[in-house]
């Protein structure tokens, strides 16, 4: 995680006077749910929700194989707010996402990217 991003998380946790659920996963393409092929070696990969518990973030990694990672969407479910902190490149296979989810309520996450299969 970037130095704002620990920033943002020290604010919420003054602000609730207490620590927030921290917790980290790591995904790997192989584990998406949905591929869809968009010709040319261009995928799209959508991977099961994730469940940020209330009040809590969860940093997730995905590692690209044998693709190299293009860019990461990401949807938080219901309609109360909900933040993606980072949406990065940490490599060529490698994206990073951190999802904060300030609500009293346990939500989900779903993640997506776009790759290319590595030459």
């Amino acid at each position: 995680m970037n130095k704002r991003v620990n920033q943002v998380i020290r604010k919420a946790e003054a602000k609730l006077g207490r620590k927030l659920t921290k917790r980290t996963i790591i995904m790997s393409l192989k584990k998406a749910v949905k591929v869809t092929r968009l010709g040319n070696g261009f995928a799209r990969f959508e991977f099961a929700p994730v469940t940020v518990p209330a009040n809590s973030f969860v940093s997730t990694a995905i590692n690209g194989n044998s693709y190299n990672l293009i860019s990461g969407s990401w949807i938080f479910s219901g309609n109360q707010q909900g933040y993606m902190l980072d949406n990065f490149s940490a490599a060529e296979d490698s994206w990073f996402f951190t999802a904060w989810n300030p609500t009293s309520s346990a939500r989900t996450v779903r993640y997506a990217v776009i790759a290319k299969l590595k030459p």
